[in-house]
């Protein structure tokens, strides 16, 4: 699923862009390539939702992506990922905050690490406070029929 990456900040929209990797243009801590916040639509801004499980990355694409689960974030212009290295930070009047990258990390067998997955998650609707991983799961269809049967007993 290939789209933007936007935020609206008092009425400007701000879209993640990247560009190739320059001794002028890199992060500070990391030096690999930077991913920043700008006002202009181009196609820099164009990232890509891909399937964690890369044997099934060509059967998912183009399907909209599922909330609250595990995907890489890839750079459409770079083909890189989205990635946040922990190792890698900077201190700020907000506090400790993590440097944003472009940079597909591989392990020794070639698959992403944890650094490039990402999760969208969404808002609970029944409660302000919450997301959706605080939700508890629905009953199954077996709790549902015995349920109902304990219901008609008495």
């Amino acid at each position: 699923m290939s789209g933007v990456l936007c935020l609206c900040f008092r009425c400007t929209k701000l879209y993640l862009m990247s560009d190739h990797k320059t001794f002028m243009n890199m992060t500070k801590k990391s030096h690999t390539q930077s991913a920043f916040m700008t006002d202009e639509l181009t196609y820099l801004a164009s990232w890509q939702a891909i399937f964690l499980d890369p044997q099934f990355r060509l059967e998912y694409e183009g399907f909209p992506v599922p909330a609250n689960t595990k995907m890489l974030i890839v750079h459409s212009y770079t083909n890189q990922g989205l990635a946040i290295h922990r190792d890698f930070y900077i201190r700020t009047n907000f506090g400790k905050e993590y440097e944003v990258n472009c940079h597909t990390y591989l392990d020794t067998h070639k698959a992403e690490k944890d650094m490039n997955h990402w999760v969208i998650v969404t808002g609970n609707p029944s409660s302000n406070a919450t997301t959706m991983f605080d939700r508890p799961k629905p009953p199954s269809e077996e709790t549902r029929i015995q349920n109902a049967e304990f219901q008609e007993a008495t």
